[in-house]
């Protein structure tokens, strides 16, 4: 009698560990191609801001010279 209460649970445990896991599984996929669309999203942005920030580096340094003469605040 009492192996077969310890079958009833141990069975049961099992079955529940396998929901939460499915369950955790399709979480992760979601969080996963949700992760996905935003990085998508955001990387013409990305791409704007580094495109941008190597203009303005150009122009600030044409010959690779520091042109701020210690006025900047990297002096």
């Amino acid at each position: 009698m009492m192996l077969t209460v310890w079958l009833v649970v141990a069975i049961g445990a099992v079955l529940l560990l396998a929901v939460l896991g499915f369950g955790l599984y399709g979480q992760g996929r979601r969080l996963q191609k949700a992760l996905g669309d935003a990085q998508a999203a955001v990387a013409p942005q990305i791409a704007e801001l580094n495109q941008g920030i190597r203009r303005a580096q150009a122009l600030r340094m044409p010959d690779g010279a520091d042109t701020t003469h210690g006025h900047g605040r990297h002096a």
